[in-house]
Parts: C-alpha cells; structure tokens; sequence
C-alpha cells in the first residue's frame, strides 16, 4: 500500500545526486538555512553508518479525493549490520502513518536488513489500515463506467515475511509467508447514496500462503538505483478462510541507465529507468488480492482499485533528472491493462503520464511528490523512495 500524499515541503541544499544532476553544486557551498531545519528532523541527505540506526522524522500533510486532509509522520531508518563493508548499501525501516478528516488511519512498515555482506536478505513487510476506497467492479469496462462507482472502508491488516539467500552471483533464492485479513464496511453506491449489502460483493475474509522467490538483482542501491538490472519472479500458494484456494504469479523486469556513463551520451544528466510488471492469478481469488491498477506505484493517475481483475500487466518508463544539490525531477509514462485471461490483455490499453518532483532526506533515500494523469482523472503522490 502506497500513500497518496501532498508534501508541504519543498526546498534546496547541499548534498549531492548518485547521477549526473543538470547543475554541479559548488565544492564550497555551505549549508543552508533549511539544511539547518532538515537536519532537527534527521534529514541531512546523508547517512551516519556510525549510529546503530540513522532515522530521519518528518511530518506531512495531503489530500485525496477519498481520505480529504490529513496529516502523516514519516519516518525513515537507515543501519548496518555487523561486519557490513564500507561500499555496501545499508539496511533499510520506513514507517509511514496517517489519519485523516474522514476517519482514514493506517501505518505501513517495510524493513530490508542485509546479512553476511549481502548474501542474504529478510524483508518484513506489514499494513495496518482502515481507509476510504472505491470499487467499480471487474475488467475495463466495468472501471470506465462512472455509474459503476461504489465507495466504501477497507480494514486490511497483512504481515509478509520473507527469507532470501544468494545462490549465485547476484542471484537468490527466497521464501516467504503472507497473512492478510481484508473486509469492506460501509459499501454506497454513490449515484443515489445507498448502502450496499458489502457481503455479496467484498466479503470479507483471511488468506494465508507461502511464497517462493526467484531474483535476479544486479542494482547498486535497491530503494533507488542508477544502475543494474532487476528479474524476479514470485509464486504463491494461498488457502482463504472460506476453504478455497488460489494463487499467484508475479514477474518484474526492471532495468537503469546512468545516461552519463553511456558513450553516445557522456555528458547527459540524468537516467532512464523502465520496468515490466505482470501479476497473474488463478483459483478462487478473494476481491482484495484481484491485480490491479492505480495508485502511487502501477499506472499513477489512476485511483487505485478502479480497475481489477484476475490478470494484470503493466509498464512504464521514467526519466529521472537530478536538478540541483537535494531537488530532482521525474517524467514518465505508463501503459498497462487488466483482463480476465492473459490472452485479452491486449484487447484494451490504458495509458497514463506525468511529471513530479524529489527531494533528497537521506543517502540516496528521496521523497517523491508526483502528479499522474489518467483518462479523465489526475491524481497527487507523494511517499518515500522511487516508484520502481
């Protein structure tokens, strides 16, 4: 679960960018005055290895059509591991809470930590959320029709563990567990503002699986690369408390070019990042785990849940340009779909586009506020780390 914020921050300092920015901050610029404020927060774009974890605070504010105002604290950790090396990139917590005018609430946790140099990784991943959400049904058609619209509070409460061990050069082996609880309360239909018998369309329910990873993973930062490529492939089995069972499949390809390191481009700021994301199932699948597209991280401009459905593919394509000292920009464009089968994916296409703006907390650790177009909407973001 990504959150779909408004940053009340925006500003300039010192540090300096992974890649080429577009312009070269002064060896002997000193520290602002905002660096000053940032660094009462734990945020001076930097990471002191020499703490047993370097955190950073920040308070946000945000606004979306379904959660209104609200206001959020963001925290973000970085630490390493006895006998880490210098050059290895540290583990990482972000904590992100919020609460909202109309009683949306949640926190989200997510922790990488990195063992014996790297080789093996456990991520802990967990949501605990009552939010306002929409639902318009399944497939395309059922999403592009406003008459479709219902509104309703989604409880989700989802904890997912997972070991990997490197097998081969930069290529590892995992395992995992996912525990989710998911119901839906307060289900309207918004064209006439009844309520809706929640338990005939989003029952609620409680899925347990184990997931098996593959990955191939050559990047040099994970929560925001310059270079390298990214494969992974995850198979779940899962068992719901209704005594059905379903499962997934999900495959990302993902790859990063420093345009200054390219020979035809020396002197280019900036990269090109672009990804590939598919999400397949098949079963009995309960209507929280549908794929979907939306939100903060799969087609932007869209609102998340709008459109689902059994099978899903995506891709996009970024251009991310460090301006100057902490503050960079991004471009892109999306196009995905959704479709009962693999086979009619490509029946019907949705595309969406959009710009937005980074802001430097920590060593290589950026918030992002973008603003995503999709057809006949536009939504903000804002969270920490890159999308992909």
């Amino acid at each position: 679960m990504k959150r779909i914020l408004l940053l009340t921050l925006l500003a300039f300092s010192s540090a300096t960018l992974a890649v080429e920015p577009l312009i070269d901050t002064p060896e002997d610029m000193e520290p602002t005055w905002v660096d000053d404020i940032l660094s009462i927060f734990g945020a001076d774009g930097e990471f002191d290895d020499s703490k047993p974890i370097d955190m950073s605070y920040l308070p946000t504010a945000y606004y979306t059509p379904e959660k209104k105002f609200g206001v959020g604290l963001l925290m973000v950790g970085l630490y390493k591991t006895e006998g880490a090396a210098a050059d290895e990139q540290p583990s990482s917590l972000v904590l992100n809470s919020f609460v909202s005018m109309n009683n949306s609430y949640g926190i989200e946790a997510e922790n990488m930590t990195f063992f014996n140099g790297g080789k093996q990784r456990l991520l802990l991943d967990v949501e605990l959320y009552n939010e306002a959400a929409v639902y318009y049904g399944k497939g395309i058609d059922d999403g592009n029709l406003d008459i479709n619209h219902h509104e309703y509070e989604e409880q989700l409460y989802s904890f997912k563990p997972r070991w990997m061990t490197e097998v081969a050069d930069n290529y590892f082996l995992g395992i995992g567990a996912d525990f989710t609880y998911a119901s839906a309360d307060k289900l309207e239909y918004v064209e006439t503002g009844e309520p809706v018998d929640e338990s005939t369309i989003l029952p609620s329910n409680f899925s347990s699986g184990v997931v098996v990873t593959s990955i191939y993973d050559s990047r040099d930062y994970r929560l925001n690369a310059t270079k390298g490529w990214l494969f992974q492939v995850d198979a779940g089995v899962y068992q719901n408390s209704e005594y059905s069972t379903f499962s997934t499949y999900n495959v990302e390809l993902a790859n990063y070019i420093d345009l200054s390191s390219t020979s035809m481009l020396s002197n280019a700021p900036g990269l090109i990042a672009w990804q590939v994301q598919g999400h397949f199932t098949s079963g009995d699948v309960p209507w929280n785990a549908l794929p979907d597209l939306g939100g903060s991280s799969a087609m932007r401009g869209f609102i998340k849940g709008r459109y689902r459905d059994e099978q899903m593919m995506m891709g996009q394509v970024e251009y991310r340009l460090p301006i100057f000292q902490r503050y960079g920009m991004v471009f892109w464009g999306a196009v995905g779909s959704v479709a009962p089968s693999v086979s009619d994916l490509t029946d019907e296409l949705l595309a969406s586009y959009g710009t937005g703006f980074r802001f430097k907390i920590k060593d290589n650790i950026n918030l992002r506020f973008d603003v995503g177009v999709g057809e006949n909407e536009t939504n903000f973001y804002l969270n920490v780390n890159e999308v992909f």
